[in-house]
């Protein structure tokens, strides 16, 4: 797969060029393999990179501000037709995906997802060939290779391991050494397998059918103003504003929602931002909004936002509790995360309104064309048409500190903020922190600090 852009404006506008290394850089540095020399564009603006394991590319900014379809962004998963622009008022360019003849790619997710749908209309052998047939032919080479290999090591190694068991039994057998207890305990341990398949996927199956109703949206639009009342306008044209979502969830009836310092006061993380804050600006919501499944989107007072008194990321945000009746409290682990626990399942809503549009009905998608929909237009429309709903992932806890969990389940820009359930069907920490380096590492404040700032 290889990025591919149709250059709409600046240096190389009218021009579609096609980019083989899987590394493409952006800027104004003549290293860089998209070359841009434009007032608007650093040396190192932003990198667009291809994950293969994702089959999917990444787009990030460096040390230049980067907007897709008029929104700023940090990191974002691109899709074909997506608009890019390299600085406010900068180059634009049009992204595609270029596929060389031959090339194939489908996610595992994908795969597997597959395999579930054929698994329910015809049966679970039809799927099996369907997962089977996939792997061998449209994975990545190293999974095409590293699959047959898993297999026959899984199958060698089951082999050997029922012989021996086989082999013991039958020892065991021919003297006599068999007993009732011995019988009466490996039925007990058999059982107690059975009960902790049958208490996870129950956990599962809790937070897909209730705790995730207690999962929010949390979208946001704030200005600087000025001490005289007016607004922060760096360029001719309408005041500078940054629009941006994130996640939340419901800890009590009173309508606490806890979710990130850094979705709660966003602010906070811009250092450009914080100049300007020293200055004497002020910052303001024009609108700050959660958007729980199956409620309309509820205003939030600006005033009722608390954060820690340390650096801990973890804030509460507050609606009435009229306007949290019906929703989900979500249970919280009391005391810290136990060390034993080892599974982490994620709720939230990474990439915000991208992913519901892409799970959206086209009837739905239809009507947000035709009216030409901003985002808080789009949210309102989705929650009207039933289509918020937050993304789950799991993965396992690989590490567990004072100050923060780490986990592997899938997550990115969007699903800060969001709760990380425990095997216990508890929620053991927020979400706050993707580690970049590590794709297969994410990071959360556990949650006795959120309890801590709920008992203030």
């Amino acid at each position: 797969m290889r990025a591919q852009l149709l250059h709409l404006s600046g240096p190389m506008r009218g021009r579609t060029i096609t980019y083989a290394p899987a590394l493409v850089r952006v800027g104004s540095d003549a290293r860089c393999e998209v070359c841009l020399r434009h007032e608007r564009v650093a040396e190192a603006h932003a990198e667009i990179t291809w994950k293969q394991d994702e089959c999917r590319f990444h787009l990030r900014r460096v040390e230049g501000q980067v907007f897709v379809n008029g929104n700023e962004i940090e990191e974002i998963i691109l899709r074909d037709e997506d608009l890019v622009e390299f600085g406010p008022g900068g180059p634009m360019a049009r992204f595609r995906t270029y596929v060389p003849a031959g090339a194939v790619c489908k996610p595992v997710r994908r795969m597997l997802s597959d395999a579930a749908a054929v698994a329910r209309h015809s049966g679970t052998v039809t799927a099996t060939r369907t997962l089977t047939s996939d792997l061998l032919t449209k994975a990545t080479l190293r999974l095409k290779i590293g699959f047959p290999i898993l297999v026959a090591m899984v199958a060698g190694l089951l082999y050997l391991w029922f012989g021996h068991q086989l082999s013991k039994a039958e020892q065991r057998m021919t003297a006599d050494q068999v007993t009732r207890e011995e019988v009466a305990l490996m039925r007990a341990e058999y059982q107690a397998q059975i009960d902790r398949l049958t208490r996870a996927h129950s956990v599962v199956r809790d937070i897909q059918q209730r705790w995730s109703q207690g999962v929010c949206m949390i979208h946001g639009i704030y200005r600087l103003r000025k001490q005289d009342g007016s607004w922060f306008q760096p360029l001719q044209g309408a005041p500078w504003q940054s629009e941006y979502t994130g996640s939340g969830f419901l800890v009590s009836e009173q309508g606490h929602i806890v979710t990130n310092r850094h979705v709660a006061l966003p602010w906070t993380e811009e250092r450009k931002i914080q100049a300007l804050l020293e200055e004497g600006y002020v910052p303001v919501f024009t609108e700050l909004t959660v958007t729980f499944p199956r409620h309309m989107p509820v205003d939030v007072a600006q005033d009722t936002i608390r954060r820690r008194r340390d650096d801990l990321d973890v804030a509460l945000l507050k609606i009435s509790a009229e306007q949290a009746a019906g929703i989900p409290v979500l249970p919280m682990r009391v005391g810290d995360a136990p060390s034993d626990d080892q599974r982490a399942i994620v709720v939230g809503y990474p990439t915000g309104l991208a992913a519901l549009l892409a799970r959206a009905s086209s009837e739905t998608l239809d009507e947000l064309r035709r009216s030409a929909a901003n985002m808080t237009e789009a949210i309102t429309q989705l929650a009207s048409a039933g289509g918020i709903a937050p993304i789950i992932t799991e993965g396992i806890v690989s590490n567990v500190e004072a100050h923060l969990i780490a986990y592997d389940a899938a997550t990115t820009s969007g699903g800060s903020g969001g709760p990380v359930f425990g095997g216990a069907g508890e929620v053991i920490a927020v979400n706050f922190a993707i580690q970049r380096s590590f794709d297969g590492n994410n990071l959360g404040v556990p949650i006795r600090y959120a309890r801590e700032l709920l008992l203030e």
